[in-house]
């Protein structure tokens, strides 16, 4: 199996690839535990040690992780578009040795052996690397062929 494919990393990319990926993150919601216990300092350095300053200090700490996760898609989506890749052409390669992608003149390759799994979501593959990291492929990109080939080389893992 070759296949060779173009597109383009734009927002609606970014998007898709977040939307995808993110079942299989571990921020699907607030972390409850720390905005407890940064409140609950903020109060104690208030109330008990009189430290104005390190409590306010506190609380928009506490502030800023709420807002962190009421607006982190838009973050991520925005983070990803000052990357050097974003906008650019991507040449996508599919072979027997792995996966490999150029942008900007630079290769990246990964190989079957560094996947420990492959996931199906409703609009493409995310594939999971044996260090944890998730890489996004849209269906919009791919020919149900070269998805029946990636599929192939992993098991694949229910969403």
């Amino acid at each position: 199996m070759n296949y060779t494919t173009t597109y383009i990393l734009d927002k609606d990319y970014f998007l898709e690839s977040y939307e995808q990926s993110l079942p299989l993150s571990n921020r699907k919601q607030p972390k409850y535990g720390l905005i407890l216990l940064l409140v609950a300092l903020a109060l104690f350095s208030i109330l008990k040690l009189q430290n104005n300053y390190v409590g306010y200090f506190l609380f928009a700490l506490a502030l800023l992780e709420m807002v962190a996760y009421r607006y982190q898609k838009a973050w991520w989506v925005a983070r990803q578009r000052l990357s050097r890749a974003a906008g650019h052409e991507v040449e996508l390669k599919i072979d027997e040795q792995g996966i490999s992608t150029t942008a900007n003149g630079k290769t990246r390759t990964l190989a079957w052996t560094n996947i420990s799994k492959t996931v199906s979501t409703e609009k493409g593959l995310v594939l999971v690397t044996n260090k944890g990291y998730r890489h996004y492929l849209s269906n919009a990109i791919l020919n149900d062929q070269v998805r029946e080939f990636i599929l192939a080389q992993k098991k694949q893992k229910p969403l």
